[in-house]
């Protein structure tokens, strides 16, 4: 990837032209960490960019954006005109954008400083004005300039200083910080951001294999802001002998204790007791939150609603999690078999990461010892056995009866209908329940007695 970026500026520099790696590509070499996109600037005009490069795509034009190849086997590279912009009205494009003949304005416009390092890599020149070598050392996450015009500019940039405090491990300045929890600043991340926005830049926070407890703990307004019903988890205690954390920092617990990058997962431990304080209840001194999966799975439609844009699939799986997320755990192979049935393999999979984790952050109070003992054989069964169920099983879908539909129809001559599917669900039903084998003879001699 890197040797066709640096042939793009070859090329710029043998026309005449200046041309730097510039932005997140150069934090990464810096850090010696994998990059995965190559950027670049330069003095040169979108049409001089055109012109020099035949194959190329018109990205952004009106932003000083064109995408080139330098050779036909390349992808393409994004080559941006030095620049500065103009007022950010929408929290996100600039009114306007004036292409500009130096880099140190183009700098100046960015985000970070560690984003705002631009490498010559033909003269192998870095080009730092805001000293963001230094902050990569020192591990600090600081805004080019003053932090609240850049927030204000677009406040996304809140959540991705948030992003790159976790994945990197890097603490955040003092004046970015106070900026990031400024009211209007977080009016704006509320008004004018996109689902779409939002919910990218939280999932790169939560699949980055990194812990988000302590950001998400310096930053529960910002978090409350972009899901606005965490603000009632936030401080809001357990009251209850098996908690040792309230229930927003148990919330968080349970998330950094998913052993897994699938968002899915991640999110449905995010917002997996969300409903808790709804569901509070006040018996002998203790709290109860009795239904509060279901409470937690209707809220989490209303964010899926409101505030984040997921697919479908990634919807249902997360729903799904959330609802069945305190379920008891039963480890006989017949039990295991029926819940496999309701759900899937690769459920049952996501279920197991988030359980052990659930459970991970729960405490044994005095004299329970032996019930959390139970629970943890429990667990630890269905975990060490699930294998051999599901390999073992005579049937876990109905679609795995040796017999269907057709078979109804043309043995039993019963019409096409809701009755097909009535018969099936019972027999699928009895298998289940060892009432009958799953064999296709004794299938039908089993169907006679309920038709």
């Amino acid at each position: 990837m890197i040797q066709n970026g640096i042939e793009v500026c070859r090329i710029l520099n043998r026309n005449g032209f200046e041309a730097y790696l510039v932005g997140g590509c150069v934090r990464d070499m810096k850090m010696n960490t994998s990059m995965k996109d190559v950027d670049i600037t330069t003095n040169a005009l979108p049409e001089d960019i055109q012109r020099i490069f035949p194959s190329h795509v018109d990205t952004g034009v009106a932003h000083g954006t064109i995408s080139v190849r330098p050779n036909a086997n390349s992808d393409l590279y994004e080559v941006t005109t030095y620049r500065i912009d103009g007022e950010y009205k929408d929290g996100r494009h600039p009114t306007e954008v004036v292409f500009i003949p130096l880099l140190t304005g183009d700098l100046a416009r960015r985000d970070f400083t560690i984003n705002a390092i631009a490498y010559d890599p033909i003269t192998e020149e870095t080009v730092d004005l805001f000293n963001g070598e230094n902050d990569i050392k020192n591990k600090l996450i600081r805004c080019v300039g003053e932090a609240k015009s850049r927030f204000m500019e677009d406040p996304l940039r809140v959540l991705r200083a948030m992003r790159f405090a976790i994945k990197y491990g890097f603490t955040i300045e003092e004046n970015t910080k106070n900026a990031m929890h400024n009211a209007a600043i977080l009016s704006k991340l509320h008004e004018c951001i996109s689902k779409e926005r939002v919910t990218e830049e939280l999932r790169k926070m939560l699949t980055c294999n990194k812990p988000i407890r302590n950001i998400f703990l310096e930053f529960s307004d910002v978090v409350s802001t972009i899901i606005p019903e965490m603000r009632i988890c936030v401080n809001a205690p357990h009251n209850n002998p098996w908690h040792q954390h309230d229930i927003y920092e148990h919330i968080l617990c349970v998330a950094d204790g998913c052993n897994t990058e699938r968002f899915e997962v991640k999110l449905a431990a995010l917002l997996h007791d969300i409903g808790k304080p709804e569901s509070r209840i006040v018996d002998d001194d203790r709290d109860r939150f009795n239904g509060h999966p279901e409470v937690s799975r209707t809220i989490t439609e209303g964010i899926f609603n409101r505030s984040l844009k997921v697919s479908t699939k990634e919807k249902e799986r997360v729903l799904e999690l959330i609802s069945r997320h305190d379920v008891y755990i039963t480890d006989s192979p017949k039990a295991m078999t029926k819940f496999l049935s309701k759900t899937s393999e690769d459920f049952i999979a996501d279920w197991i990461i988030l359980k052990g984790s659930d459970l991970a952050d729960h405490i044994v109070p005095i004299g329970k010892e032996d019930i959390r003992a139970d629970t943890d054989r429990r667990f630890k069964n269905f975990k060490n056995s699930i294998n051999d169920v599901i390999a073992n099983a005579k049937a876990l879908k109905v679609t795995d009866l040796k017999i269907n539909g057709n078979d109804l129809i043309t043995v039993f001559g019963i019409k096409p209908g809701p009755e097909i599917g009535r018969i099936l669900k019972n027999t699928f039903e009895d298998v289940l329940d060892d009432k009958c084998d799953n064999e296709r003879d004794e299938l039908l001699k089993h169907v006679k007695t309920l038709v």
